[in-house]
């Protein structure tokens, strides 16, 4: 029987790549912050990295146990590197989790499900006090029990301020990014195809599924993932305007109409058309807060030079202004 330390048991899992993605983030945030966690690590890769790759690779296991035992009789060979029994250990055990001497990780499920419509704005409180909004549009599922582990998924665009936890880390998934944290509030948006991830304070690691590439973001960073051509973009960010839907504000920065469209007619629940081309790529720039329907099509008809008329209840139409 190997004994092994928490420590060690992680670096290990990490190696043979046992952990889930989602574990993987989490480990190589403590790595960051735990001194004596990447000295182990550091030893232990030395090991797998300089084993023999037929060994790791081998499928039989009889023939793993017994080369297992050759790792041992090998043990002077290792000595430059670190300490030999260290060494044997390690490669044995690494081998072991690699052919699955522990069972991977559950699918994940979840008992809890909130959703918004179009113009609706909500406020959830999870099991841990951490706080969501959900901007319209939105989704998030989540466990009713956090004691052991924090998870949620989210669709469309939240807003969150997570309790903080060190033995616990809280993991946001979607369906393209598993975000990490300990405790911190951070944006997450999955609308178009440039997904984001914007953090107002603490740290988060962003892990991408597709490419299993995994990014540290600070405070006032970002980082954009375009699902169509796999781009990846860390910037630094406007708080102000990323965060401006959470304090109902609408914000449009410079958008052509065609685009503003969808942020319009999700902030007010409502569906503005428009029939001419010429429109559509008009740019528009304005802060709209607290406006209701009315004031905000006044607003819009002055900005952008449009007529815009109501075809029935919540449906408008926006056409040019031919007046001189």
């Amino acid at each position: 029987m190997i004994n092994m330390t928490k420590n060690e048991r992680k670096c290990v899992r990490y190696l043979t790549h046992e952990l889930s993605t989602a574990a993987r983030a989490v480990f190589e945030i403590e790595l960051t912050l735990d001194y004596e966690l990447k000295t182990t690590y550091e030893n232990y890769k030395l090991v797998w990295d300089t084993y023999p790759a037929s060994l790791k690779e081998y499928p039989g296991q009889e023939e793993i146990q017994l080369k297992s035992k050759a790792v041992l009789s090998n043990k002077n060979q290792k000595r430059k590197v670190i300490n030999s029994l260290t060494i044997g250990l390690a490669a044995i055990t690494l081998i072991f989790i690699a052919y699955g001497y522990f069972s991977p990780s559950n699918e994940l499920s979840y008992t809890n499900q909130v959703t918004t419509n179009k113009g609706q704005r909500q406020t959830v409180y999870l099991p841990d006090s951490s706080l969501v909004v959900l901007n319209a549009l939105s989704e998030i599922k989540y466990n009713s029990d956090f004691k052991n582990q924090r998870r949620v998924y989210v669709k469309g665009e939240a807003y969150f301020d997570v309790t903080h936890n060190e033995k616990i880390p809280f993991i946001v998934h979607t369906e393209d990014l598993n975000i990490t944290v300990l405790g911190t509030a951070f944006n997450v948006s999955t609308v178009f195809d440039n997904k984001s991830v914007s953090l107002e304070r603490g740290k988060v690691n962003v892990l991408i599924k597709a490419s299993k590439n995994s990014l540290n973001l600070l405070p006032k960073e970002e980082l954009i993932y375009n699902t169509k051509t796999s781009d990846v973009t860390k910037r630094n960010f406007n708080i102000t305007k990323a965060l401006a839907w959470k304090e109902n504000m609408l914000i449009l920065d410079n958008l052509i109409f065609k685009r503003a469209l969808y942020k319009i007619n999700n902030f007010y629940g409502v569906s503005f058309k428009i029939t001419d081309e010429k429109i559509n790529q008009k740019k528009i720039t304005g802060a709209f807060k607290e406006q209701n329907i009315d004031e905000f099509i006044n607003s819009i008809e002055f900005i952008a030079d449009v007529k815009i008329k109501k075809v029935n209840h919540n449906e408008y139409l926006i056409t040019q202004n031919h007046e001189d």
